[in-house]
């Protein structure tokens, strides 16, 4: 019997990648809520050395990094279903880069270009909403709640890394609209992402970060549903995963995904 801990915040959409591969695999896993401010390092991740998180811990040995952790869990627990299947190990891997590049493209970059003097209403409230989240996963002083989100922006090594591997002179706009297209483009005919049969690492990491927002009621509908192919395959993923497919606790949710695939 392994014991498994999963480390991070659950507003990260690379958290909830990790998070959504322990669910697909079904294995019993405890998760630590951390201290998102990088300048009040939380001592739960003390042993690590370092602030970054996912941290994925097994039987106390422990590895950063999302992408890495798949391949770790099939390693560990190869009776379970496999995150990356050795018939298509090598398109996985290309696209897992493409997929990493659209979700800092399309879910982070609004947070890339924020301007605490210019910020929209709906931007607004996702930043609300995500501090009041992190408070309720691991209280954060009141400064931080206020600061929420150029704390991100400011602060957050992980943030500024993204930052630095984006072209940021393509508008906001112009890249979405490129990644989405490109999104539909590698679904082809599906029934899973990159065309394959069976659902992977792929799909994982890209399901709750299109269907986190809605569910936790900072977002009115899930956008990307409103693309007829992408929502039969959002629905497609969803089988495969409990109601709630993110790190948040079931009272936080506002909306469900029976609502925001209907």
């Amino acid at each position: 019997m392994h014991t498994v801990k999963l480390y991070g915040y659950a507003a990260s959409p690379f958290v909830a990648k990790t998070w959504c591969y322990l669910q697909y695999k079904d294995i019993d896993f405890t998760f630590i809520p951390v201290n998102p401010n990088p300048n009040d390092p939380d001592p739960v991740i003390a042993f690590t050395n370092q602030t970054q998180v996912p941290i994925l811990q097994i039987d106390g040995e422990w590895r950063l990094e999302s992408s890495h952790h798949a391949y770790w869990l099939d390693e560990i627990f190869p009776e379970k279903p496999s995150l990356c299947p050795v018939e298509h190990a090598e398109r996985v891997k290309v696209l897992d880069r493409w997929v990493d590049d659209f979700i800092v493209g399309t879910i982070m970059r609004p947070v890339l270009d924020f301007d605490e003097n210019n910020m929209s209403h709906e931007f607004r409230i996702v930043s609300w909403r995500a501090a009041m989240l992190a408070y309720a996963s691991k209280p954060i002083s009141y400064k931080d709640l206020n600061d929420w989100p150029k704390l991100a922006v400011t602060k957050m090594h992980f943030v500024k890394h993204l930052a630095s591997q984006l072209d940021l002179s393509e508008s906001t706009e112009d890249m979405q609209e490129r990644f989405f297209g490109e999104l539909v483009a590698h679904l082809g005919d599906g029934p899973f992402f990159g065309g394959i049969d069976v659902p992977t690492m792929l799909d994982l990491s890209l399901f709750p970060n299109f269907v986190h927002w809605y569910l936790v009621g900072a977002q009115p509908e899930i956008g990307a549903a409103q693309h007829p192919a992408v929502k039969a395959w959002l629905k497609r993923v969803a089988e495969h995963l409990p109601a709630n497919p993110t790190p948040h606790h079931d009272e936080m949710l506002v909306h469900s995904l029976a609502e925001g695939l209907a």
